[in-house]
């Protein structure tokens, strides 16, 4: 599994001070780091589990899936303290990855990861678009 985000990729988007806030429970004034990763591994395996189930293998993430992911993992930082803002950006992401999913080259900006056709249709069954007939039923 790819390491998507890192402490420092939301520290680059949202800024030290945010994320003193979100994560310094008592204070805010200081990055708690356990908040922060725990955070991250929350929203990674969000993002991963789209990627997985679309049968993907990635090499390295997308420069948008990492824009994407630390979306989804501000999301987590603000519980429930969601703003209208922060809840549009999540809900984009999730949107981006459902499509992602139909479109495996937007997960990886140099696309030579492999679909693993076994996993992407495991459960999938070919039904006939013909009502069956009972006579078929019947043990001759």
């Amino acid at each position: 599994m790819v390491q998507i985000i890192t402490i420092n990729d939301l520290i680059q988007r949202f800024g030290e001070r945010e994320l003193a806030e979100r994560s310094d429970r008592e204070y805010c004034t200081d990055i708690n780091q356990n908040v922060l990763q725990r955070a991250i591994d929350d929203a990674v395996a969000e993002a991963n589990s789209y990627v997985r189930a679309a049968g993907i293998v990635l090499n390295k993430p997308s420069v948008a899936l990492i824009g994407f992911v630390c979306d989804i993992a501000r999301y987590r930082l603000y519980d429930d303290a969601v703003t209208e803002i922060i809840d549009e950006r999540y809900k984009r992401a999730i949107a981006w990855l459902k499509d992602a999913i139909k479109n495996p080259q937007m997960l990886d900006d140099d696309f030579s990861g492999s679909l693993n056709a076994e996993s992407r249709f495991v459960g999938c069954a070919v039904m006939s678009n013909q009502p069956p007939k009972w006579s078929d039923f019947a043990g001759d």
